[in-house]
């Protein structure tokens, strides 16, 4: 079992996402583990703020 990096329940399965981490050790970014729940979560906050963008048309 492991710890959701986020709320910190122990799963016995989570989901590895990829996140930026700027270090020497992990230039190129790291993984985090996230349970479901979290996961949707994250999803759902990305497609509210960064979610898609229409260009205007000029």
């Amino acid at each position: 079992m492991a710890d959701c990096e986020l709320c910190g329940l122990a799963k016995p399965t989570l989901v590895p996402v990829r996140v930026q981490v700027h270090t020497l050790a992990n230039p190129e970014g790291a993984y985090k583990g996230l349970c479901q729940d979290c996961l949707a979560s994250c999803e759902a906050a990305y497609q509210q703020h960064l979610g898609e963008k229409k260009e205007e048309k000029k």
